[in-house]
């Protein structure tokens, strides 16, 4: 089997490198999304815990889903190991970005409303 056979079998490795630097991207986005909009005038110890427990459900979920979509993709196909391991990895990564952003707006809309906040000081003039 010669490389242009072994490359046109599996065109979709080529894809890999590419699809990881958009889930890096969109992780490095959701995650500076986050922590940029905490909201102001709350208990500094109450929102950090708040998104320590957020962190930890996106995590707990990353892991959580990665492990069973591997699981699932070997037991299918045991010889397409890498790939696999590529699912596993973007799934992980859209888990954890769809919780850390559902996470965020719980928090700055159920758990820490704008009725809950202090109001910022005006700055005179």
């Amino acid at each position: 089997m010669c490389i242009k056979q072994a490359a046109r079998a599996r065109p979709y490795r080529a894809v890999m490198p590419f699809m990881f630097l958009i889930l890096a991207f969109l992780l490095g986005a959701v995650v500076w999304g986050f922590f940029h909009s905490n909201p102001r005038g709350v208990s500094r110890v109450a929102l950090h815990a708040c998104n320590v427990a957020i962190l930890v459900l996106g995590i707990v979920a990353a892991a959580a889903s990665g492990l069973v979509l591997h699981t699932d993709a070997l037991a299918r196909r045991p010889e397409e190991g890498a790939v696999a391991i590529y699912l596993a990895i973007m799934a992980s990564g859209t888990a954890f970005m769809i919780v850390v952003a559902l996470g965020g707006l719980a928090r700055n809309l159920f758990f820490f409303p704008l009725s809950r906040r202090k109001p910022e000081p005006q700055l005179s003039r």
